[in-house]
């Protein structure tokens, strides 16, 4: 397939403005006349006469029978790329800090689904909505897991939520660093791994941790060593959010190896 950069240049310089991509923004709510949007921008009625021409070329925007503006097919593919654009330039120091080359690229198309969602900044805060989320699961946990925290806070909920039908899944790191206390942890779950309440696999390499329930989600990225950086994590309850978190589990669950317990490493 042959790329045209020099036309797709072209392109990116037509919405390369404020006001062009508020306009784009506004008639993707309501039509809009020339005088409406001058008013809405507050801006001059030639100004915006010059960037309604600019985007109507371009094929973003069309006038109407009625003498409104509209988006056209066009314009809304474009007004849908602008929250992954977002997404990523609010969060650049970070990104440029936690590489992303592990994530497929059909996830990655889609990170403007994050952009509703919550960036927590310190060990105790990730490690809290962790633990919220085992707390709060009515239907299921599903996990992507680096490391493995087998203390109270994060066993005693599990062991409870199990007790209630709620079911898990996990993706261990085959290289992970486990406590000494694994063993003990395990045979206290192991009624519900043999009943398949818990299921588990295995992956050797992990481009991002996830712990959701049916609600909530949070995401770790790894960082530039390639270990997963739990100061930092992306949380919520947005749909879109929890819809990328979910898809990307069952995307790793689906190319993860069966589990086999002596691969994993002792602390």
């Amino acid at each position: 397939m042959n790329h045209n950069l020099e036309d797709y240049a072209k392109y990116f310089l037509e919405v390369s403005s404020e006001q062009r991509l508020k306009i784009i923004q506004l008639l993707s709510q309501k039509e809009y006349r020339l005088s409406e949007l001058a008013k809405k921008l507050d801006a001059t009625t030639p100004e915006v006469h010059r960037n309604l021409d600019r985007l109507e070329k371009s094929g973003f925007i069309m006038k109407n029978l009625g003498g409104n503006f509209e988006l056209t097919t066009l314009g809304q593919m474009v007004l849908g790329l602008i929250p992954n654009l977002a997404f990523v330039i609010e969060n650049k120091k970070y990104f440029l800090e936690h590489p992303i080359n592990s994530i497929p690229h059909k996830f990655v198309s889609r990170f403007g689904e994050l952009y509703e969602c919550k960036k927590l900044q310190s060990y105790v805060d990730v490690f809290e909505y962790w633990k919220n989320i085992y707390e709060n699961s009515e239907e299921y946990i599903y996990n992507i897991l680096y490391d493995v925290p087998y203390f109270d806070d994060f066993t005693k909920p599990i062991h409870e939520k199990l007790s209630q039908g709620v079911k898990i899944k996990s993706i261990f790191y085959e290289k992970a660093m486990v406590s000494s206390t694994r063993g003990e942890v395990v045979k206290k779950l192991k009624k519900f791994i043999d009943s398949g309440d818990i299921q588990r696999m295995m992956t050797r390499k992990i481009g991002a941790a996830v712990i959701l329930n049916e609600k909530q989600s949070c995401l770790i990225f790894p960082n530039t060593e390639g270990k997963l950086d739990a100061g930092y994590a992306f949380v919520g309850e947005d749909f879109l959010f929890h819809q990328w978190c979910f898809d990307y589990f069952n995307y790793s669950w689906y190319n993860a190896t069966p589990f086999v317990e002596k691969r994993l490493e002792k602390s």
